[in-house]
């Protein structure tokens, strides 16, 4: 009788062994094919976000605050550099980021033709990385086919790689 209680045993000890093995090499597959992915998707967004060689139409200075887990809120204000000076609100969100940080961000602006044009809801991607301070990428293009080309530095804790939406509106 105890030779096949220990039998049984010998069995149930492999069989958990086994599992925990075959755990083991799933894990050992996975978190380097989501690595691999990740790094694939950050080299995508940075040609992504790269403004053109070309003249722009305007350029702007940007300042905003934003806050995520998985989804964020953003507020600012920044300056449009088109035919004079221009102030500017912006607000939205977008998914993909955790953590709260400050952006500091200039950018060109690309076919914008008329003052008008400039103000309107902006859909893009970013991409950044704030441990303390860091840096942050983003093209927004709105409904007129304005786009802008944002690069700044940030402060705070946040890491970002996801779709945005911002409301621009023209505040003079």
């Amino acid at each position: 009788m105890a030779l096949k209680s220990y039998r049984h045993f010998l069995v149930g000890v492999t069989k958990f062994v086994t599992q925990k093995k075959i755990e083991s090499m799933k894990t050992n597959i996975i978190n380097p094919v989501l690595a691999s992915i990740t790094l694939i998707l950050i080299a995508g967004c940075a040609s992504m976000t790269q403004a053109p060689s070309t003249p722009p139409s305007a350029t702007v200075g940007i300042r905003e605050w934003s806050a995520a887990y998985y989804a964020q809120a953003e507020t600012g204000k920044g300056t449009l550099y088109y035919q004079g000076r221009h102030h500017f609100t912006i607000s939205g969100g977008g998914i993909g980021g955790s953590g709260a940080q400050k952006v500091s961000a200039t950018g060109k602006v690309y076919n914008l033709n008329s003052l008008s044009a400039f103000s309107g809801t902006y859909h893009g991607i970013s991409r950044g990385l704030t441990l303390i301070e860091g840096k942050m990428h983003a093209k927004l293009t709105n409904q007129n086919g304005v786009t802008m080309y944002l690069a700044g530095e940030t402060e705070g804790l946040a890491s970002s790689l996801g779709a945005q939406a911002f409301e621009v509106n023209l505040t003079d």
